[in-house]
Order: structure tokens, then C-alpha cells, then sequence
């Protein structure tokens, strides 16, 4: 018998053979977590599920000494967990430490990140559960695929974590009093400030955007109820999609009707809204609902309010104002059962929208921040896109996604949606920072070289990410400092690297 049977047949029986059954079970996950971690070459690796309340459960963890790691979920990367749970098989993600997306609340300012993560899911009932192992150094080339072993263990793994779990779902079933082992390491709820992107679903609305993160997540709770909502935000930013979202979330039974307030004209205001009786007007032969009675137990999307005119603006008020309503020539009023939502794409004083009609739709207010305050946003779409609209999905280098996070995207959601369209068109598998140049139409801006290597985009980024801290901040070194999460010393240093004035304006010559 080989030394590898020899060390299988050990884990397995620790698995297996032991007269206290369930602490056996949970004392043998080490072990096998072990017998990964060896087979894969990771320094690190840990038996992970998700739990509904937002934080991880540790069955196990072992750094490269074979001991427990401190603080373990935080050397989780939520968006490569949430992305291999997804899938039924082994995921390897591959140059993690370019891909800030991949970032854990751990990897602060001057420690090493990983370079790879792989993610084996585990079925189990309950909670998403995988294995989760990364590593600062080289490359992974170890595969799991069609190894019988590796098949086995994980089958234990998969056995003790789902008994496990049936455990703690029947009523009154405690741990063994004799237990000494602990089924897991204690929950740790992910960080209140958490790695630079987390993702959040709101319906069919995403984002990586910790700022959205608190908006969406006061959403759920504000769907629920009949409070109208204002959303705000540049064009392009997902204002239609989240006002469906909210919709979607709400539970009413109806449609979502939308009513595009800058298309409408003044004579048809009151027919479009209230609908008309037959006889109403020359023509009208039959009587015909209105917007507000189509959307009757759904919500009516009031899009582009700002372009309201005058008129409309009294119609909207009067009916907000009482609920109720009257057909064109008809006498019966009508009560609505509707839910309001509204987007609107100019903000503050520059609205031309009266304040007592804006204060009755304002019952909750969502500002949409654009692209370039939420890059991660305009590099999840076009993956999107990509993804969606092939067979062989396009592989976006790393230096291709340093330039989509650095770019400012003047046309938002929009601009990325065409851009992945284009890179589909122009039949590309692999997709580096030369073609996003070119396909951006910034190849003769003088920005970067004709073809730029990962480096001198990666700093590219940094320069851009440093000036919008800066700006931000209104030249406030010290808040910057806080924004990029270093400290003033590294700040200046990194300024003088990229030419960017220590006084003055920090766009003025750079």
C-alpha cells in the first residue's frame, strides 16, 4: 500500500470509527480539509458556508503550519466564494491579487495578497458550504477533476457537514454533553467595513457598490409598503431596473405600468391618466382605462418627472393629494390602489419640479451614483454582456479590467453595454488592454502606449483612483488618506510617483 492510501485510510477512519459518532464526525473535518490543502498546494484553507444573516460559518481552518487561522472569515473573498457557489464544480480564480473585486477585509494596506482561490462547492441542504483554499505564492496546477480520492473525501466532507446541519434542525437536539469539539469556529458576521465591493442582490438589480449596499438593503424593507419612492441619478445609471426591482419586491399583484412624463402632451394628460368615458371626445367610441387604472394593484412609474410639465404636475398632485380619481366625462370617482415610483435624472435646485408635488413622491429617496464612483458596477456589466451574448464567453486580461475601472464612463450603464456589445462583434477570445483602448477610441489620447503592458496600466489606475479620492475630498489630504484606506505618508509618496501637485489643483498639469 502507497504512503498516499496509507494517509487516506487514516482520514477515513478518524471519519469513520470512533465510539462518540458526532464528535468523531466534526473532529475528522481537519483532517480532510487537511488531505485538500496537501493535494492542492494551498496555504490556506478553510470548510466555509454562508449563513442567511450575512456572516460565514468556520467548520474548519488550516493555515500552512496545519494550524486553526485567526479570524478566518476574513480571509474569505465574498465575490470569489459567491461565484464558485454558483457552480457545481471546482472554480480556480486566477491572478486574484489584480482583480480588486477578489479583495478580503483582511488584505489591508502593505500585506501581500492572494494570487489564486479556489472554490469547491459542497453540496449540502441549508447553507451554500465549499471548500476555500488560496494561496500568496505561484500558481495552482493541481486538479481534483476525475480523481477517485479526492471524490471520496469530498463525499465525507459532504456527509459529516449535512448531518450536521439536519442536526441542528430538529427541535431540542443539543450538542453531546462529553463533546469537547466544537462544531465550528464561531460565526463571524462579515465586517461592518468590508472588503472594497460587496454584492448585493435587490430582485434583478446588482451591484458590487458598498455606498449601494445600504440603499438596497433599506429597499427590502421600504418595498414592502406602499411608501412611494424617488429615485435620482445621471442617465443611464439603473433607475428603470431598480424601480422594477422594488416593484418585483413588493408582493402586489398588478403590473408595473410605466408613463414617460416628458413624452406627454398637455392635451392628452388627463385621458393618458385617468382614461375616458365612451362619448368623451369625437372619436371616442368605447371608454378606455387610464395609466393609473392599468397599474390598479401594481405600481405606476412615473419616469423622467422632471421634464413634467406644468400641467402634469397639477394632474399628478391632485390625484396624490386625494387618491382618488375621474375618468375623462365620467362621474364616478375612482379610489386607486397603486404604488408610486418615480426617477429623475436632474438633481437638487435644478429641478424644475414643484416642491409639494416632489415631497409627496419623496416618501423614500435612492440617489443612483454614476459609473465612475462605482466602477466595479461598470465592470460586472460588461462581463455581462460578454457572458450573455456568446457561446465562448470573451476572457477579459487583467489589464483590460484595470482600464475598465479607471475609466469614467460619461454614458454610464449604457456605454459599458455597447462597449461588451463591440468586443462580442469583434470576434476576440482573449481581450486585453490594447483592444479596450481601441474599442474605448482612446488609442491616440496619449494616455498609455499603443500597446500598454499590465503595469503601466495597473499604475494608470492607481493615478486615476488617487485623483478622484483627491477630488472628492476637495484637496482634504486627510480625508483622502481615509477614502484610499492609506496612510498621508504613502499618499504623498504615491503623488510624487504619478506627478500629481502636493499644493494646488490636483488635475492642473497631470
Amino acid at each position: 500500500m502507497s504512503t498516499s492510501d496509507v494517509l487516506l485510510l487514516k482520514v477515513i477512519r478518524e471519519a469513520l470509527c470512533s465510539a462518540d459518532r458526532t464528535s468523531s464526525r466534526l473532529s475528522a473535518l481537519p483532517s480532510l480539509l487537511g488531505w485538500f490543502q496537501e493535494k492542492i498546494g494551498g496555504q490556506r484553507a478553510s470548510l466555509i458556508s454562508s449563513k442567511d444573516d450575512g456572516s460565514y460559518r468556520v467548520w474548519c481552518s488550516r493555515d500552512s503550519d496545519g494550524k486553526k487561522i485567526k479570524k478566518a472569515a476574513g480571509t474569505i473573498s465574498h465575490h470569489a466564494f459567491q461565484q464558485g457557489c454558483k457552480k457545481e464544480e471546482p472554480t480556480l480564480f486566477s491572478d486574484v491579487h489584480l482583480d480588486r473585486r477578489f479583495r478580503t477585509s483582511s488584505e489591508t494596506e502593505g500585506v501581500a495578497r492572494s494570487r489564486w482561490i479556489l472554490v469547491i462547492p459542497i453540496a449540502v441542504s441549508g447553507e451554500p458550504t465549499a471548500l476555500y483554499l488560496d494561496s500568496r505564492f505561484g500558481s495552482s496546477h493541481a486538479s481534483t477533476k476525475d480523481d477517485p480520492d479526492a471524490a471520496l473525501i469530498l463525499s465525507l466532507i459532504e456527509l459529516i457537514v449535512d448531518l450536521e446541519l439536519k442536526r441542528e434542525d430538529v427541535p431540542g437536539s443539543e450538542q453531546p454533553a462529553n463533546s469537547s469539539q466544537k462544531p465550528a469556529e464561531k460565526p463571524a458576521r462579515i465586517p461592518e467595513s468590508p472588503p472594497r465591493t460587496v454584492e448585493s442582490h435587490f430582485g434583478e438589480f446588482t451591484s458590487f457598490s458598498a455606498v449601494l449596499a445600504v440603499t438596497l438593503a433599506e429597499l427590502r424593507k421600504i418595498a414592502l409598503t406602499k411608501l412611494p419612492v424617488f429615485i435620482e441619478g445621471e442617465s443611464g445609471t439603473g433607475k428603470e431596473l431598480l424601480a422594477r426591482a422594488i416593484h418585483q419586491e413588493s408582493g402586489r399583484k398588478g403590473p408595473m405600468v410605466v408613463l414617460h412624463c416628458g413624452s406627454i402632451t398637455e392635451s392628452l394628460i388627463e385621458i393618458e391618466l385617468f382614461g375616458n368615458e365612451k362619448g368623451a371626445f369625437t372619436d371616442a367610441e368605447t371608454e378606455r382605462p387610464g395609466l393609473i387604472e392599468n397599474a390598479s394593484t401594481g405600481t405606476l412609474l412615473l419616469d423622467a418627472v422632471d421634464e413634467c410639465s406644468p400641467a402634469l404636475q397639477a394632474s399628478l398632485l391632485r390625484f396624490l393629494e386625494s387618491g382618488v380619481y375621474r375618468r375623462v366625462a365620467g362621474e364616478e370617482e375612482r379610489v386607486a390602489d397603486v404604488r408610486i415610483v418615480a426617477c429623475s435624472g436632474v438633481v437638487g435646485d435644478d429641478s424644475n419640479i414643484r416642491d409639494d408635488l416632489y415631497y409627496r413622491l419623496a416618501g423614500f429617496r435612492a440617489w443612483l451614483p454614476p459609473l465612475r464612483e462605482r466602477p466595479e458596477d461598470a465592470l460586472m456589466i460588461v462581463e455581462r454582456g460578454l457572458s450573455a451574448a456568446t457561446a465562448h464567453t470573451p476572457t477579459l486580461l487583467p489589464d483590460a479590467q484595470a482600464l475598465l475601472l479607471s475609466h469614467s464612463w460619461p454614458g454610464n450603464g449604457w456605454e459599458a453595454i455597447h462597449l461588451a456589445s463591440r468586443i462580442n462583434a469583434s470576434g476576440h477570445e482573449i481581450v486585453d488592454g490594447t483592444l479596450v483602448l481601441e474599442l474605448l477610441g482612446k488609442q491616440s489620447t496619449g494616455q498609455t502606449s499603443a500597446d500598454p503592458g499590465i503595469r503601466e496600466v495597473l499604475t494608470l489606475a492607481e493615478r486615476e483612483v488617487i485623483l478622484r479620492a483627491l477630488d472628492g475630498a476637495d484637496g482634504n489630504k486627510s480625508v483622502a488618506c481615509k477614502t484610499l484606506g492609506i496612510s498621508r505618508r504613502t499618499l504623498y509618496r504615491r503623488m510624487r510617483k504619478h506627478g500629481i501637485p502636493l499644493k494646488g489643483s490636483t488635475r492642473e498639469g497631470s
